[in-house]
């Protein structure tokens, strides 16, 4: 019994000790682990504060355009634009001035039809999105040969016109003066039924990118 007894004893101490041992290269691994995690996640934060934040490209929404034609012949046509641009949240102080002034111009087939006068704006609120408007006209010798012949076929045979727009706005970026040139993508505008006289865009609104 006392050989049987020692016996016991001995395997117990054995089976405590590798136990003992287990949890303690579990613990160690454990510890080596959780360091190595903080190591590597310190690591990862020190390179994303150094890291240059991604460009973000300033892009303006066209939120309206109406087409009013005040006056028309076979060959010759008067008529004004009035058109709201969609400015997002992030443009306004970082990119674009809280005051300043806004132009545009309207295209069809690349020519230039109309440029409005610089209009000042002073309402923009900083970090806020916001819609200008700017409005411009052609009248007296209005639009006349090839363009205006196509522009009034447009009106009689599609009841539709598609226009260009570029859009100049006071330029805030750090270490830039001047004006911040936009091209708006081409837009379809359809006449309404009753008049004929009035086209607005219908579908997406259509984006405009800076001009580099």
């Amino acid at each position: 019994m006392g050989i049987e007894e020692g016996n016991y004893k001995e395997q117990k101490v054995l089976t405590w000790c590798k136990r003992f041992s287990i949890r303690r290269f579990a613990s160690i691994v454990g510890i080596v682990f959780i360091g190595g995690c903080y190591y590597f996640g310190l690591l990862w934060l020190m390179q994303a504060s150094f890291r240059e934040e991604p460009v973000q490209i300033p892009k303006i929404e066209l939120a309206s355009l109406d087409f009013t034609v005040l006056n028309i012949t076979d060959t010759r046509l008067s008529a004004k634009w009035d058109v709201s641009i969609r400015i997002p949240s992030y443009l306004p102080g970082r990119y674009i001035c809280l005051q300043g002034d806004l132009q545009a111009s309207f295209m069809y087939k690349d020519v230039t039809l109309a440029t409005s006068s610089p209009q000042k704006y002073n309402n923009l609120k900083y970090r806020d999105a916001q819609v200008l408007k700017v409005s411009a006209g052609v009248s007296g010798e209005g639009i006349y040969g090839l363009i205006g012949k196509d522009i009034t076929e447009d009106m009689k045979e599609k009841k539709e016109v598609r226009f260009g727009t570029r859009f100049y706005i006071t330029d805030c970026r750090e270490n830039t003066t001047g004006t911040m040139r936009y091209a708006c993508d081409e837009v379809t505008l359809r006449f309404e039924p009753d008049s004929g006289m009035k086209a607005a865009f219908f579908g997406n609104n259509p984006s405009c990118v800076l001009l580099t």
